[in-house]
């Protein structure tokens, strides 16, 4: 049995038949992708029609039903959804059918716009990512048994023996080694170093910021390793970062794109010619601001039609020269987070703090709506919220594990009624004035 069946056995997905499905329709021809959306967005529009309120409601109100539709400009007919949209009117985006989807998992998700929102998906639609994912593997010539060197953020708090032991049963399956990008001490790059230089790594999985780092280090003591591929997430990917991650890890860099709501969205292929979008499962538009409206063809536990993220893209007008068919993003833009600056000089990049006020459960006891914090000098940090008061005790914590990464910084704490967002529209959960 190879590892997909044996990792969905583990956990209830079926990302095996996925991938073995999404390996053939990679070479659709675009009229062949198309029908393959059309249909799948019928079953979509059904779905919400019969079993979702909020949706009922709103093609009720047009005079739409699932079935009108027969090509992709049906989707023209809905209004768009905003994360906003969603949060007044939640418990209508639950289906009354959600008995019958199998592993419906509820988190937290707010990404790059720290705008908090209870996300939702079931075991269909984790499937369909992962069997994406796998694919995108396929793509950076990484086979499923090669061993995995991880660079980014995790849990701030660990919770307990059943979240330790189901990581490590994870990481076993998977073959892979996992490192914590907000531990930026020299022992931790020590031990970094130690294991790529057993030569056994083959795939480097990593913030393209805290990997750039960790290779100006390797240039610094003349290492040279050498691995498959780097892969790289959440920030974007620099032109002067991949030519040092070619240099160092004689590797080809693959950039991926995705939100936390709605999973994958798009890859590299080994072209480089920019990120193939995933039309097996999303459509994607954009208004006149080059901003994506994002369509999931797979989550029925909260459909999402026609979704604004407030990221922007620019698309290819040619096709890439793999062959593949599919749209391909040429840039994305507004993933584009700072990171802060510590008094030793350390880099904390701005998802730690996301991790930090759920795992420590201050957001959720305080009832976030956002948060924002704002580098103002070397040692000073203005910590924003939406929220509720926080206690002295909430403070006290927030502050001394900023003081573990950072140093002796001094931290204000605002209560706001709403934080901004930026001219172009996009929130910021982490401004740094210094830079």
């Amino acid at each position: 049995m190879d590892i997909l069946r044996i990792i969905d056995l583990v956990s209830g997905k079926n990302v095996s038949e996925y991938y073995r499905v999404y390996k053939e329709t990679q070479w659709f021809s675009q009229e062949e992708m198309r029908n393959y959306q059309i249909k799948k967005l019928k079953l979509l529009v059904k779905h919400c029609y019969e079993n979702v309120p909020y949706y009922h409601n709103v093609m009720d109100r047009i005079g739409i039903t699932y079935h009108d539709v027969k090509d992709l400009s049906f989707l023209s007919n809905f209004p768009i959804l905003t994360k906003e949209i969603i949060k007044q009117n939640y418990s209508r985006f639950v289906p009354t059918n959600e008995s019958t989807l199998k592993g419906i998992n509820v988190s937290q998700t707010g990404g790059t716009t720290g705008n908090i929102l209870n996300k939702r998906n079931d075991a269909q639609t984790r499937s369909s990512v992962w069997g994406s994912y796998r694919r995108f593997y396929d793509w950076m010539g990484v086979l499923p048994n090669d061993r995995i060197l991880t660079f980014w953020g995790g849990h701030v708090i660990k919770h307990g023996l059943k979240t330790s032991f189901t990581k490590y049963v994870s990481d076993k399956l998977r073959n892979t080694t996992s490192f914590d990008a907000y531990d930026t001490r020299s022992e931790t790059f020590d031990l970094i170093i130690k294991t790529l230089c057993k030569g056994d790594i083959k795939l480097i999985r990593s913030y393209p910021q805290a990997l750039y780092a960790l290779a100006l280090k390797l240039k610094d003591k003349g290492i040279n390793v050498s691995v498959k591929a780097i892969m790289t997430t959440s920030e974007p990917l620099m032109p002067q970062q991949r030519a040092l991650f070619k240099e160092i890890f004689n590797a080809e860099s693959f950039d991926q794109y995705g939100c936390g709501e709605i999973g994958a969205i798009a890859y590299e292929c080994n072209a480089h010619n920019g990120l193939h979008v995933t039309e097996e499962r999303v459509i994607l538009e954009t208004n006149d601001k080059d901003e994506l409206l994002i369509t999931d063809l797979d989550n029925f536990a909260m459909p999402y039609i026609r979704y604004w993220n407030a990221d922007q893209a620019i698309f290819s007008e040619k096709e890439c020269k793999c062959g593949r068919k599919s749209q391909v993003i040429e840039k994305v833009l507004g993933r584009t987070c700072d990171y802060l600056v510590g008094i030793n000089g350390q880099s904390l990049h701005w998802a730690y703090f996301w991790h930090l006020l759920f795992d420590t459960e201050i957001a959720i006891n305080r009832n976030f709506v956002k948060f924002q914090i704002v580098q103002m000098s070397s040692d000073y940090l203005l910590f924003r919220t939406v929220s509720d008061p926080l206690s002295k005790e909430d403070k006290s914590t927030i502050v001394n594990m900023i003081r573990e990464k950072m140093g002796n910084m001094q931290v204000e704490f605002v209560l706001e009624k709403d934080i901004e967002n930026t001219a172009s529209g996009k929130f910021r959960p982490v401004i740094n004035k210094l830079l």
